[in-house]
């Protein structure tokens, strides 16, 4: 075997050691209960009306942190919340939530969170799909405790994080990953629901 073809050959395999590693790694995921108090906030939903995070107190929230062009971890993380929102119990529906924040507000507009959300077959009456300006969105990043890179239009590193904020809009438990089982999110969430 020539050294070109050597080199050639320890360059594949290492592209898929790396390749299997970081599949590895979106694997694992990292339940947290917290008491994080989240600051209110205004962003705009995919309407492009004011969504308030203050009018939702007294509801419990599931929120992600995604983007529309993400070519990986997000539609997984989507996936799962929708998975929630399909086993949520009739009177559940009216308790809560939910909220996917943009990581990448130069690329998703209302229009293209409206079509992002159509894609996935959303039921939008307890379902917001947010962005705004990204000096507003970075406040709220940071409130989350969620770091946001760019590494291209249209490719974003973040922090894949999925948190339930309870009625007094205080974040209980985190899931950090590529999606929280759909199971023990509804869990967690019905432990909050009979603490009221």
């Amino acid at each position: 075997m020539s050294l070109s073809a050597i080199l050639i050959f320890c360059v594949a395999n290492a592209g898929l050691l790396f390749a299997a590693t970081v599949h590895f790694e979106h694997q694992k995921l990292e339940r947290r209960e917290v008491h994080i108090p989240i600051q209110d906030f205004s962003l705009t939903d995919q309407s492009n009306q004011i969504f308030k995070f203050q009018s939702f107190k007294g509801k419990l929230l599931l929120v992600d942190f995604a983007y529309t062009t993400c070519p990986d971890v997000c539609p997984l993380m989507t996936v799962a919340m929708r998975s929630v929102q399909d086993e949520l119990k009739a009177a559940e529906r009216n308790l809560v939530h939910l909220i996917m924040v943009t990581t990448d507000p130069e690329v998703d507009s209302p229009a293209v969170l409206a079509s992002f959300a159509k894609r996935y077959r959303v039921d939008l009456s307890n379902w917001s799909f947010l962005t705004g300006a990204e000096s507003s969105l970075a406040k709220v990043w940071k409130n989350f405790g969620v770091g946001v890179k760019r590494k291209a239009r249209g490719l974003v590193d973040h922090t894949p994080l999925t948190a339930i904020i309870d009625q007094k809009g205080v974040m209980r438990f985190a899931y950090y990953g590529t999606a929280p089982d759909p199971k023990m999110v509804l869990r967690d969430m019905r432990t909050l629901v009979s603490q009221r």
